[in-house]
């Protein structure tokens, strides 16, 4: 007899969406200016930045299905999961610190640069890993109700967004403010003291995440062992049957897909805020707080994303989650062509202002906000309901082989997830080098060509359209629903 869907109150969904605020303050302050910080103010190469970024593909290609299989198989008083969150999120908020400080004997050359990021990258990496994957698999053993599944992945979106917000986007604000002519992106000590910052809210959020969360600790002692093959061969075993499980085929290839486009998107909107838009030399005043055009512009993504993750529940029990995941990849494309058609055509000029009734009206900034913003909106609806998808999957595996899994079903959708992200920034770097992006020296000013600013918005915009469609492509072909998940629980066939 299947176990009935049990859901979660929602405080319990908020304090366990506490740890994804430290997942986003690492993550995403890297993928915001990571980039930024070892070519603008290191001057290290573009192609190299990236290329060091994205070799920890490597290592999470074996770290992250070891570890989904040693929580799996971990007995503990503790439970399963617990004990690798604290660990590793303790080691991933040192590393987050040590990313932006680079000793002096690692700046003779290049390459000593590119070494440090390498190895500082990959034991940043196996923090996150020792802490995510048993936290995403902890989120799909708290929640197995149908429709709080994914309430729970868009709640915890709406963390990682407000995070992201309170974090990369208002660090424009807080730490890189232009002083004397000086480009705030090429000082280093702007980049040691945001490091700094975040490594102190990582470490708390990943001790509150675990105390908060421990109420939902199995005792494992005495659970009895999955496989009666010895550890090695059962791993192999495992993941042999995940990959070859024909439910998340097609969420791992969307994942992938969809993953590669919003990093390529996202880290070079950076650029697209500096040199495109020009948006550094633009201010607003909100309640006596002077803040930036490209923060303005950098919230607006975390705001969309959050409105995409409160509403993709509803949308859930509208559409199922295929069609929200549908709905959203649409507006994601739709958004970015827009935003093609108005400023790369010329129609709208970066930096346009009009004069109404006495007021500067900053119409460049609204119709990017606006577009941006609802691109990024279509990316949290999609996320978080791809996610608990992923947790459905897992679910079927366990009725039908009565083994739990979500270890290992999380450590692969994460794996696809890191790939796109480790793939993509190396294109990210390759694509700032092929348009002719020219990178500042010894804290030379550099003014770009007109053609490789263009090129800019036109990778950004474009290119993130495609791919996402290229994402739903695969995603149509998702084969569970709620009717067909239903079924099987009640222990029949398929509606």
């Amino acid at each position: 007899m299947n176990p009935k869907p049990k859901s979660c109150p929602t405080g319990s969904m908020m304090t366990y969406s506490l740890g994804e605020c430290a997942n986003s303050l690492v993550m995403n302050g890297i993928f915001g200016f990571a980039m930024l910080f070892y070519t603008k103010a290191l001057g290290l190469d573009p192609k190299w930045a990236g290329f060091a970024m994205s070799l920890s593909v490597f290592w999470e290609a074996i770290t992250e299905p070891v570890m989904g299989h040693i929580s799996d198989n971990t007995r503990s008083r503790w439970g399963r999961r617990h004990p690798y969150m604290l660990v590793g999120g303790l080691l991933m908020a040192v590393c987050s610190y040590l990313i932006w400080t680079v000793p002096a004997g690692f700046r003779d050359d290049q390459m000593s640069i590119f070494w440090y990021l390498v190895s500082m990258n990959l034991l940043l990496r196996t923090g996150l890993t020792m802490f995510f994957i048993p936290y995403l698999a902890l989120g799909f053993e708290m929640c197995t109700d149908y429709q709080d599944r994914s309430r729970i992945q868009g709640m915890r979106w709406v963390f990682n967004m407000i995070a992201n917000f309170a974090g990369p986007a208002m660090a424009w604000t807080f730490f890189f403010k232009d002083k004397d002519g000086v480009a705030a992106t090429t000082v280093e000590a702007n980049y040691h003291h945001m490091g700094g910052t975040f490594a102190i809210a990582t470490a708390l959020f990943v001790v509150m995440v675990c105390l908060f969360t421990l109420r939902w600790r199995q005792d494992t002692r005495e659970a009895p062992a999955t496989s009666e093959h010895g550890w090695f061969k059962a791993f192999f075993i495992e993941m042999k049957q995940i990959l070859a499980d024909p439910n998340p085929r097609w969420v791992f290839i969307f994942i992938f897909i969809v993953c590669a486009g919003m990093v390529i998107v996202s880290s070079l909107q950076m650029f697209v805020y500096d040199d495109f838009m020009h948006f550094t030399a633009g201010k607003i005043l909100l309640g006596g707080l002077e803040l930036s055009h490209t923060s303005v512009a950098h919230g607006s993504t975390m705001v969309g994303m959050a409105l995409g993750a409160m509403i993709c529940t509803r949308l859930t029990r509208v559409l199922d989650k295929k069609g929200a995941v549908l709905l959203g990849g649409g507006l994601s494309i739709v958004c970015n062509i827009l935003l093609a058609l108005i400023f790369l055509t010329g129609w709208v000029k970066p930096g346009a202002e009009w004069q109404a009734g006495g007021f500067t009206v900053p119409v460049a900034l609204i119709l990017f906000v606006v577009f941006h913003a609802a691109y990024w909106l279509g990316n949290g609806i999609m996320l978080p309901v791809s996610t608990a998808m992923m947790a459905d999957v897992s679910e079927v595996r366990r009725i039908e082989t009565g083994e739990v899994r979500d270890g290992g079903y999380s450590a692969v959708f994460s794996l696809a997830m890191r790939m796109a992200i480790s793939f993509s920034l190396v294109v990210s770097g390759w694509c700032l080098s092929g348009i002719g992006y020219q990178v500042p020296k010894a804290g030379e000013k550099v003014t770009q060509s007109a053609s490789a600013v263009w090129n800019l918005g036109m990778v950004t915009f474009v290119a993130g359209a495609l791919i996402c469609l290229a994402s739903l492509l695969a995603i149509r072909k998702y084969p569970l629903s709620r009717t067909r998940l239903e079924a099987l629980r009640s222990g029949g066939r398929e509606a």
